[in-house]
């Protein structure tokens, strides 16, 4: 699980240790459509989570190839457990609210007032609340006990592109993140175990001005 955080903040450093004076300073704030579920072991059936999440960013950016980019996202993500008719448990929705600081490096081609992109980095998060509720009846707090983890780290890519107007940018862009780190404590005597890890799927826009 360390490893591809480590490859991660391998690569931000050599792009800052890579800038020169040809560097650009960007602040911006971004919406994003997301697609939540989970991976889990064993597996469940699950529908998926339609959320929307808003976020702040700074960007250190390398005029001719590559930028980073450190955002303070507030995340809204989880899960549907459909229905289990085996089971007999009904469809329950969960979901979750994370405060989340993606660091994510990206290496572009300008082409005129166009500038696609890959990205790729990690992040770091809390969870700051969750829900849990039942088809057809009201929400409700989740109830938290010893088993269940609030911190989180994983990685993120994707790919967009910017659209340059003056001093400001419209950035464009689809990204993937899943976090290694579980939802609950995966091993719990006496009962059955689940390894919950947070996924999502987001279609994001940011607007950024040029600072200088």
């Amino acid at each position: 699980m360390c490893k591809p955080l480590c490859i991660g903040f391998s690569f931000i450093l050599f792009l800052l240790l890579s800038t020169d004076v040809a560097a650009q300073h960007y602040v911006g704030m971004k919406g994003a459509q997301g697609v939540a579920s989970i991976s889990a072991l064993p597996n469940f059936r699950q529908k998926k989570l339609y959320t929307f999440s808003p976020g702040i960013f700074y960007r250190y950016e390398h005029f001719k190839y590559a930028a980073i980019q450190i955002e303070a996202n507030y995340v809204n993500k989880g899960y549907i457990r459909d229905i289990d008719t085996v089971m007999i448990t009904p469809e329950t929705a969960e979901r979750i609210t994370s405060f989340e600081l993606p660091l994510m490096a990206q290496g572009f081609i300008r082409m005129g007032i166009f500038r696609p992109y890959l990205t790729g980095g990690v992040t770091f998060g809390y969870i700051l609340n969750r829900t849990t509720q039942i088809k057809g009846e009201s929400r409700h707090e989740y109830v938290y006990d010893e088993y269940d983890r609030r911190f989180e780290y994983g990685i993120a890519g994707g790919g967009g592109t910017g659209i340059k107007i003056s001093k400001f940018e419209l950035q464009l862009e689809a990204r993937y993140i899943y976090h290694f780190s579980f939802l609950r404590n995966p091993v719990i005597v006496n009962r059955r175990n689940n390894y919950l890890n947070s996924t999502q799927f987001m279609f994001s826009a940011s607007l950024m001005y040029r600072l200088f």
